[in-house]
């Protein structure tokens, strides 16, 4: 089971040659779920949309998305204070927080994209309930938002969502596997319990870069390709663009236990957040 998790696509902000050589990259792959956590245009505007649609349709596999603050309109004020989601709804879906079960994987969606948080974003209450009773059989139990859940190497001062401890403490109790997130534009992972101490859980945290021109830190565009072997064995790889295509660099793999999931093998230390 092969999951690509996509994030700050950014159409309006793209590079025609790299979101080509990143559908030929996802496609060779032979992906099984594209998990895509928001931001898939720069302005929220209807032809940006239609873009981001057509992109996620060419990809040839099922896709789950949700909003990310860019998928908002930012300067248009009214749209963005009345109906700040209709673009999105129109184009991409009327569900912005999606349930999607795909073999054994379980995908709840959160809308973490606010008109009046627009950098932090924010998990509240209702979200963090759906957190605790969403989730509904046995498999590999993901958690998609947009706003980080952690800070990269890259970038420690960066906000992260609010609402963020609670929003951890349902993750746990609802005993999620694995949290997939974007915003900083750059790649990189970690273990919840070892970044927040007393979480209880073994947690693994993803941030995806972005397919778009808006890079951060020097780092390239990328995405980042998650392989579930059974149920217990799950390898993370990030597959970044090289100028002319997208290839893999290993991030780490890990291995199911009581408390969650434990790295087995980290080949490449500085790709995690601690």
């Amino acid at each position: 089971m092969q999951i690509a998790h996509l994030s700050d696509l950014h159409l309006g902000a793209d590079s025609p040659a790299v979101q080509a050589a990143f559908t030929a990259d996802v496609a060779a792959q032979r992906v099984d779920l594209a998990v895509v956590s928001g931001d898939l245009t720069m302005r929220a505007q209807r032809p940006q949309f239609a873009a981001a649609r057509a992109l996620l349709d060419s990809l040839g596999t099922p896709w789950i998305s949700v909003p990310g603050n860019h998928d908002l309109p930012l300067f248009r004020v009214f749209e963005r204070l009345v109906a700040p989601l209709a673009n999105y709804r129109r184009a991409i879906g009327r569900d912005t927080e999606p349930v999607r079960r795909h073999g054994d994987v379980e995908v709840l969606g959160l809308n973490t994209a606010r008109p009046y948080f627009w950098v932090e974003g924010r998990v509240d209450r209702r979200q963090r309930a759906r957190i605790r009773s969403a989730y509904t059989g046995p498999g590999l139990r993901v958690l998609v938002l947009h706003h980080p859940v952690f800070r990269s190497p890259e970038r420690p001062a960066a906000h992260l969502v609010r609402g963020l401890r609670p929003a951890l403490r349902a993750a746990a109790d609802a005993q999620v596997d694995v949290i997939l997130c974007g915003h900083h534009h750059v790649a990189a992972h970690t273990d919840l319990a070892e970044t927040y101490p007393g979480l209880g859980r073994h947690i693994l945290a993803v941030m995806a870069g972005t397919t778009s021109t808006r890079v951060r830190a020097g780092r390239p565009q990328s995405y980042q390709l998650l392989t579930l072997t059974g149920r217990d064995r799950l390898r993370l790889q990030t597959r970044q663009f090289d100028g002319e295509r997208f290839a893999g660099h290993p991030a780490g793999e890990w291995t199911r236990g009581p408390s969650g999931w434990l790295t087995s093998r980290s080949p490449d230390d500085s790709a995690r957040s601690r």
